[in-house]
């Protein structure tokens, strides 16, 4: 291997190595002067082995970056880090991906904890609690002002969750609200017509069960109507759709929410779809794994719907591309009619209080939030960009 930079194997159990080489891959600031860069991406089944060769190691005042972004979007962000090197040539930044969300969250906390923490990290919307009451991130309210970062031009939902008590705690990247995906050719090999804006969880129930068909006579589905995945924020979805809800409005009481009847309505409704309507592949299939699996079923035409975020979309415009698909996207259903409660995840970039070049961190966490970035990012399908202004224009 060439170079200093490094080969990291990041595995399932959430175990990391570093070979011999460095620890950082290629900072920003110096990608473009490396005359003999070479770049390889190897998925190997569990393990995923991300190579840099043939460029500088990074300066010990690197900014690192840290997020968990997958072979895909690493290329949307390598090209957001040759725009940022080329304006700010002077600030040297390291960009780190560590895929799995049980690997990332583990690493930052270790990091924070042991007061080496990441220059920006990206915060994600189920940690935003614990980060915010800990008071470990940054305030990037002045910061903002001085940058000239409009915070007023992100959407409201992503304000009403990285602004908290009058303190921006991250610059938003994105938000995906949750939708139900469909596969055209399983509804027209069945004879279903597609999934109507204003279907109603009758209706969904009835054309899983309808979709669910058994083509080789075998006594045994070959094709299910719905992926169930075992995700708690894949059933959030359901529960927010049927009315229920988990927790006080001040989120701190369970008593009389998480048990009164809507929310015991609609996990009986999600768990019949498995127990009673046997519209779900069977849980050996999964091998503890969920939204893979699913997507593979998905687009080998053996599974009719499932539900996910805007996540899912960047490997499925990659099959609809490559001829092996054709897909539709729906709301998710209503339960009786009401208007559905809809539940939208979101991320930003946060910088830690501790963290080392305090400047240039925010610097580069308000270009990574930055419109060109959010643009560039678009381009994949991965998310809705915060900025209104930029979601409105690809919308």
């Amino acid at each position: 291997m060439q170079g200093n930079c490094e080969a990291t194997i990041y595995t399932k159990s959430g175990s990391l190595s570093i070979l011999p080489g460095g620890r950082e891959r290629c900072p920003w600031g110096v990608r473009r002067a490396a005359a003999n860069r070479r770049r390889t991406v190897v998925p190997a089944g569990p393990l995923v082995v991300l190579l840099w060769a043939g460029c500088a190691g990074p300066p010990a005042d690197c900014v690192r970056v840290v997020s968990w972004a997958d072979y895909r979007e690493i290329a949307l962000e390598e090209e957001i880090a040759d725009s940022f090197a080329v304006r700010h040539p002077e600030i040297p930044v390291c960009f780190e991906s560590l895929s799995g969300a049980g690997i990332y969250r583990e690493k930052v906390l270790t990091s924070i904890a042991a007061g080496t923490p990441p220059g920006v990290f990206l915060l994600d919307g189920i940690d935003i609690p614990a980060f915010a009451e800990q008071g470990v991130l940054l305030d990037l309210t002045p910061y903002a002002v001085r940058l000239g970062v409009d915070l007023a031009a992100f959407h409201p939902r992503t304000r009403e969750l990285f602004e908290r008590s009058g303190r921006w705690i991250a610059f938003p990247k994105g938000f995906t609200p949750m939708a139900v995906y469909y596969n055209r050719d399983v509804f027209d090999a069945a004879g279903e017509e597609y999934p109507a804006d204003d279907w109603d969880w009758e209706q969904f129930r009835a054309q899983a069960r309808r979709l669910t068909r058994d083509v080789d006579a075998d006594g045994r589905p070959d094709i299910w109507g719905f992926g169930w995945p075992r995700e708690f924020f894949y059933l959030q979805t359901w529960l927010w759709a049927g009315g229920g809800e988990l927790l006080s409005p001040d989120g701190r009481r369970a008593s009389g929410f998480l048990d009164s009847p809507r929310t015991l309505g609609a996990l009986d409704f999600y768990l019949g779809l498995a127990t009673r309507d046997s519209v779900v592949p069977r849980i050996e299939m999964f091998r503890r794994e969920s939204s893979v699996p699913i997507l593979r079923l998905f687009s080998s035409d053996r599974l009719g719907m499932f539900v996910s975020g805007h996540w899912s979309m960047p490997q499925l415009l990659e099959h609809e591309r490559a001829g092996r698909i054709r897909f539709g996207v729906a709301p998710v259903p209503t339960i009786d009619g009401e208007p559905v409660t809809p539940v939208l995840y979101a991320a930003g970039w946060a910088v830690p209080r501790e963290a080392a070049h305090r400047k240039w961190a925010v610097q580069a966490a308000a270009f990574l939030a930055s419109e060109l970035a959010q643009r560039i990012r678009a381009r994949g399908g991965l998310e809705i960009p915060a900025l209104a202004a930029v979601a409105e224009e690809l919308a």
